[in-house]
C-alpha cells in the first residue's frame, strides 16, 4: 500500500512539474535593457591572516572602470549586444582579499538574466534569484581547501590538549588550507588560457606560474602542525602516529619531490607517485607588482566544454528555463577575446 502511495505521489509530482513547463513560454523576441551596478571594490575588510589589503577609494574607481571595460568585451557577444528575452544585469563587487599571495584588487562580476516568460497568458519576469553567471578577479587562491578543508577549531570550549593554542591553531588551520588538489587535468587552451575541467583561467604568460607544486616534506609539515595542534588529545594521540607512520614510508629524495594525490583511504591521501593531481598553492610572486593594484592580472571562469554547453543550451531551451541565455552567451563566447584585458 505504501508503494503505491508513494508511487501516486511520484506520478502527481512530475505531472505538476511538466504541468507547469508546458504553461511557461519563454518570450524569447521581447526586447530586453542592460545595466551595471557596483557593490563595494575597498571595503572587504581583514583577510584570513588578519591583515587588511588597504585598497583605496582611487583603487577602486580605477579597477571599476577595468571591470567595465571587461563588460564591454561581453557587450559584444550577440546575446548582449542585441538583448532580447531577458533584462541584463552586471553586478560589480569586491572579492576575498589576501595579503599573502594576492596583489591586485580582488573582484567579482556577475551577469543576471531577469528573463522574461508568457503564463497563462501574462507576460512574468523571473527577478527573485534570476539566472546567473560569473567570472571572478585577481584571485589565485580561487580552489584553496580543495582537498584541505579542514576544521578551524579555535573556539573549541575545554580542550584537554595541552598544545592546544586559540591562535596557533588558527594559523596552522590558515596555512593547511592554503594547499589544494589540482582541481582537473591542465588543459592549455592558448598561451595565457589553461583549462581545468570546466574550469577557465586567464592568466599573463610571461609572468611566473600562478600556482607552484608543494612538496611531500612540505605537506606533511603543515598536515602534523595542524593535528598536534588539536584541542582533543585523544584525537591528536590517534593520528599523529598515523601521519608519522605516512611519511616514514617515503625516502628523503621523495620526501623533497612534489607531492600528489593518493590513496582516498590514507589520513594524508598523499603519493610521491605523478599524476595529474598534483598538491598546488598560490603563487604570489605571480603579480608584476609594477603594475597598479586595480590592474586585472587573473581572471577565472566556469565554462564547460563545448559538447556540455550545447547539451545544457538545448536541454533548457526544451525546458523553456532562463538558463538558456546563459548558456547561449556561453556557446557565443570566444574566450580568447577576453585575453586583452589582462594588464602587461
Amino acid at each position: 500500500m505504501k508503494v503505491i502511495v508513494l508511487t501516486m505521489v511520484s506520478y502527481l509530482l512530475i505531472c505538476s512539474v511538466r504541468s507547469e513547463a508546458q504553461d511557461k513560454k519563454l518570450l524569447l523576441d521581447k526586447p530586453g535593457t542592460f545595466k551595471i551596478t557596483t557593490g563595494t571594490l575597498n571595503g572587504q575588510g581583514p583577510d584570513q591572516y588578519m591583515k587588511s589589503c588597504g585598497y583605496t577609494n582611487a583603487e577602486a574607481e580605477a579597477a571599476k572602470k577595468n571591470l567595465v571595460t571587461v563588460v564591454g568585451i561581453f557587450r559584444k557577444n550577440p546575446v548582449l549586444k542585441d538583448i532580447k528575452g531577458f533584462d541584463g544585469e552586471a553586478y560589480l563587487n569586491g572579492g576575498r582579499c589576501n595579503t599573502k599571495s594576492g596583489y591586485g584588487l580582488p573582484s567579482s562580476v556577475k551577469f543576471y538574466f531577469k528573463t522574461w516568460s508568457l503564463r497563462k497568458g501574462k507576460e512574468v519576469q523571473w527577478i527573485n534569484e534570476p539566472p546567473e553567471w560569473r567570472f571572478e578577479v585577481n584571485m589565485t587562491e580561487k580552489f584553496c581547501s580543495n582537498g584541505f578543508n579542514v576544521s578551524d577549531y579555535s573556539n573549541s570550549y575545554n580542550p584537554t590538549n595541552p598544545a592546544f593554542n586559540e591562535i596557533a591553531t588558527n594559523k596552522s588551520t590558515v596555512a593547511l588550507r592554503e594547499l589544494f588538489f589540482l582541481p582537473g587535468v591542465k588543459e592549455e587552451v592558448c598561451p595565457g588560457i589553461d583549462r581545468y575541467s570546466d574550469n577557465l583561467v586567464i592568466f599573463n604568460p610571461n609572468l611566473p606560474e600562478y600556482w607552484n607544486q608543494v612538496t611531500i616534506r612540505e605537506t606533511f609539515r603543515l598536515l602534523m602542525e595542524y593535528y598536534k595542534l588539536l584541542p582533543d588529545k585523544i584525537q591528536v594521540d590517534a593520528m599523529i602516529p598515523i601521519l608519522k607512520n605516512e611519511f616514514a614510508v617515503f625516502s628523503e629524495t621523495e620526501k623533497d619531490g612534489f607531492a600528489y594525490f593518493g590513496s582516498p583511504e590514507s589520513i594524508s591521501r598523499i603519493s610521491s607517485q605523478k599524476n595529474e593531481t598534483p598538491v598546488m598553492r598560490p603563487n604570489p610572486d605571480y603579480w608584476d607588482r609594477k603594475l597598479p593594484r586595480s590592474a586585472i592580472q587573473f581572471m577565472w571562469f566556469e565554462i564547460p566544454k563545448k559538447e556540455e554547453v550545447k547539451r545544457k543550451l538545448e536541454g533548457n531551451l526544451k525546458a523553456e528555463d532562463g538558463y538558456y541565455y546563459v548558456y547561449q552567451l556561453l556557446d557565443e563566447l570566444d574566450v580568447k577575446d577576453l585575453i586583452p584585458a589582462i594588464s602587461h
